[in-house]
């Protein structure tokens, strides 16, 4: 058998030359000469290696920096805070509903929806400016959706815009023929215009466009109140309008009104609670209360205190710094009601008996100075109404002339009479 034995050992035979020592030789001439070229070229080459090492750096200062950074916490589900909304509106919460519908905005301020429901809370909470400001935007986010159009008319109106919110009604009803919410907000613009004729008309066509509605019901019973005095077919429509929407608090607020003209001074206080009950900084509902308070029960501290929530919630609020000043002239709170007619003065009020009711306040306090200009706007502001009274217009000529002044401010010098 053949067995295969290893081979023996030889001793290499040594060479003259050795290869590894000449590749090292030739890799030293090669790093030598690389040297000798960074050098030559460092002044285009340093640039780019400091910015690679800068780039270096930052990668490692941002690992170590988010190394321990804390998990991010959850973004809160928009729809939970549009549930809880919503369930509020339902309840008639519209308070608590505003503030989360205005939370939800600012991550969807495109959604149309939410803008209107901003904009009627903010109606309904005696917020005219803001609320139009809201329906501008619910225009603005969806400009052919009838409904922010209709909501625009009724901001415009309660605004003391009533031609404005005309037109803005009519461009609802160009985007959806016949809607009803947008008849039933024109015929109170014309309502607020004083033409009745063309309120009726209108209101007509927006029961028929849809008998249950809660709008066209709530304006039909203040039309068959305040101009026809039907007083029976105005109280059905108002409890149809209730029926509707009795959530919305602008309709209970309107109604409560009604049973005080009616005498029904406690079914309107138990309305103003209800409302309260939910929205405790309602400006309308305050203001009525203090009104009811003062003219049915003759409660004259009770009255104050709802007044005074309304002017600590809305200082600028021009109803109830008008009743707040009626009441404490009335109390025979001089001074509070001088201040009270002074922050009256301040606000963008147009009515000739706020101005009448001021400048008596200056002459109570012997200011007859501050008294004379504003009855003489007062006086200008009562000739320009179209239902202008001769009565009021003596009254203010009666005032001036105790503080010895003519109704006219006399013509200023020209510089030629002066020389």
């Amino acid at each position: 058998m053949y067995l295969r034995t290893p081979k023996r050992y030889r001793k290499p035979r040594r060479q003259v030359i050795s290869m590894r020592w000449a590749w090292l030789w030739a890799l030293t001439l090669l790093a030598v000469f690389g040297g000798w070229q960074l050098y030559q070229r460092r002044d285009a080459i340093a640039p780019a290696v400091e910015q690679a090492m800068n780039s270096a750096l930052n990668a490692a200062q941002n690992s170590i920096a988010t190394a321990g950074a804390p998990t991010p916490l959850p973004t809160e589900n928009p729809s939970a805070r549009v549930a809880r909304a919503n369930e509020a509106w339902d309840r008639g919460a519209i308070e608590e509903a505003l503030g989360e519908y205005r939370a939800v905005l600012e991550a969807a301020p495109n959604n149309a929806l939410l803008h209107q429901r901003v904009t009627l809370a903010l109606i309904m909470q005696g917020q005219s400016e803001e609320a139009l400001q809201a329906a501008e935007a619910a225009v603005t986010a969806d400009p052919f959706n009838p409904d922010s159009w209709s909501l625009r008319a009724l901001a415009l109106d309660r605004a003391g815009k009533p031609e404005r919110a005309i037109s803005s009604a009519l461009q609802a009803l160009s985007l959806r023929r016949d809607d009803a919410q947008a008849l039933a907000y024109m015929a109170e613009a014309y309502l607020d215009l004083q033409r009745s004729d063309l309120a009726q008309e209108t209101i007509a066509r927006a029961l028929e466009a849809d008998p249950n509605h809660y709008a066209a019901n709530y304006v039909n019973g203040l039309i068959q109140w305040q101009v026809n005095f039907a007083l029976d077919e105005a109280s059905l429509a108002f409890e149809a309008a209730s029926a509707e929407a009795p959530n919305l608090p602008y309709i209970a607020i309107d109604h409560a009104w009604y049973e005080w003209y009616m005498g029904n001074y406690d079914s309107a206080q138990a309305l103003l609670n209800n409302v309260l009950e939910l929205n405790p900084n309602n400006l309308d509902a305050l203001y009525a209360m203090g009104y009811l308070y003062y003219q049915a029960y003759g409660q004259p501290d009770q009255a104050r205190d709802y007044l005074q929530r309304c002017l600590t919630t809305a200082p600028a609020n021009i109803s109830c710094l008008a009743y707040m000043g009626t009441l404490q002239t009335n109390t025979g709170d001089t001074q509070g009601a001088l201040q009270t007619y002074r922050a009256l003065m301040a606000t963008e009020t147009q009515s000739s008996q706020h101005f009448f009711a001021a400048g008596r306040a200056y002459m109570n306090a012997g200011d007859c100075g501050s008294a004379v200009p504003t009855l003489r706007t007062g006086y200008a502001l009562e000739q320009e109404r179209p239902d202008s009274s001769s009565d009021r217009l003596a009254l203010f000529e009666q005032y001036l002339s105790d503080c010895g002044a003519p109704a006219a401010a006399p013509p200023e010098a020209t510089a030629e009479a002066a020389s």
